[in-house]
């Protein structure tokens, strides 16, 4: 009868042929959603990042951080705006994004890489002589279709690659805020989702895991463990696709488009999603394919 330390290798020889296939290979892994609210789970995502990096993966993390950006700004007496789902960006604004994303929630995921055994390097934008660029976004009312300054809010033009190539060659697992920096090097707000497709097209990487509060992608028959980027624009027409999972798709197919040709939405509230999904045939949400 096998014992439990036979199960355990019975499951790291599983794993051997997908280790064989992701050592070497560059992994981009977004955190959003109830992940950034819960200690434990980020905890455990960083183990499994560094247990990635150990054997050979070449993982770069990017995270939001929306609502603690809001929460920051209300317990300095901002109260946050929004337009269209945008959030509205003033100088004191940009302050706090920049105080909260890039000298908290960064910081807060080397700790947790440390304390697993790692080694991280947070960055952002203004680092390296300014390698993720933007500028400032044009934005029309969807209401009216008028004209709204957004302020500080930006659009990703170019991504350096060189000093985040460095990081990971050198062993490192980068952690990504999403801080960009205009022409003049002044900071932009700037969509992590899109960092993160930006991020994983310009490294040439493989695989883009989005690690969110859902379960994956549901179409016409419910759950889909697989689906093609034409067919997720299908049900997106059909109107199968709407609210908060919207963007999520949206994402998924801007980062294919950018020749990603592999990319996942997953459970990140499931222990181990990480690990499950490249290291396993189960999976932990949704494969989208180009």
């Amino acid at each position: 009868m096998p014992t439990e330390p036979h199960r355990i290798a019975r499951a790291l020889v599983t794993a051997l042929p997908y280790v064989q296939r992701w050592a070497g290979q560059i992994v981009v892994v977004k955190v959003g959603g109830a992940m950034m609210g819960s200690d434990a789970l980020l905890d455990t995502l960083c183990v499994d990042l560094v247990l990635l990096r150990a054997v050979g993966v070449k993982v770069v993390l990017v995270h939001g951080g929306g609502p603690a950006v809001s929460e920051m700004g209300r317990r300095l007496g901002i109260e946050p705006r929004f337009v269209d789902g945008l959030r509205v960006t003033d100088e004191e604004t940009m302050r706090v994004a920049q105080l909260v994303q890039v000298g908290g929630i960064s910081r807060d995921f080397l700790g947790a890489i440390a304390r697993a055994g790692g080694r991280g390097v947070g960055l952002s934008g203004q680092d390296g002589g300014g390698w993720l660029r933007g500028q400032v976004r044009r934005h029309l009312s969807r209401a009216t279709g008028e004209p709204v300054d957004l302020g500080r809010v930006g659009d990703i033009t170019r991504v350096s690659p060189e000093l985040l190539l460095a990081q990971v060659e050198a062993g490192f697992i980068p952690v990504v805020a999403p801080v960009a920096v205009d022409d003049d090097f002044r900071p932009l707000n700037v969509n992590a989702d899109t960092v993160a497709c930006k991020v994983a097209a310009a490294l040439g990487a493989p695989r883009l895991l989005f690690m969110s509060d859902v379960e994956g992608i549901r179409g016409p028959n419910g759950f889909a463990s697989e689906v093609d980027g034409a067919t997720l624009r299908q049900w997106i027409q059909d109107g199968l696709i709407t609210g908060g999972m919207l963007p999520k798709v949206e994402a998924c197919l801007e980062a294919v488009d950018h020749g990603v040709p592999r990319v996942s939405i997953l459970d990140g509230r499931m222990e181990h999603a990480a690990l499950l999904e490249l290291l396993t045939d189960a999976g932990a949400g949704t494969l989208v394919v180009a």
